[in-house]
């Protein structure tokens, strides 16, 4: 089976962007995780913001995947 460098490129996006989203949303959960550990305020809310800013990245990884398809 032959495809055109169109599909190629289609297919390639998705695999990126699937290991993107997967290492994005591992990351983020470990910033809320780290968030629930912490004990100094100053370090909670370091993690919650960076776990706020890795779940707009995930919207913006979401939206691109949801327009190849």
């Amino acid at each position: 089976m032959q495809l055109n460098d169109m599909e190629m490129k289609k297919i390639l996006d998705q695999g990126m962007l699937t290991r993107s989203i997967i290492e994005n949303e591992t990351a983020m959960k470990k910033c809320q995780m780290y968030t629930e550990m912490a004990t100094d305020p100053a370090v909670k809310a370091f993690f919650k913001e960076q776990a706020k800013g890795l779940e707009d990245v995930l919207g913006y990884f979401n939206k691109g995947m949801a327009e190849l398809q």
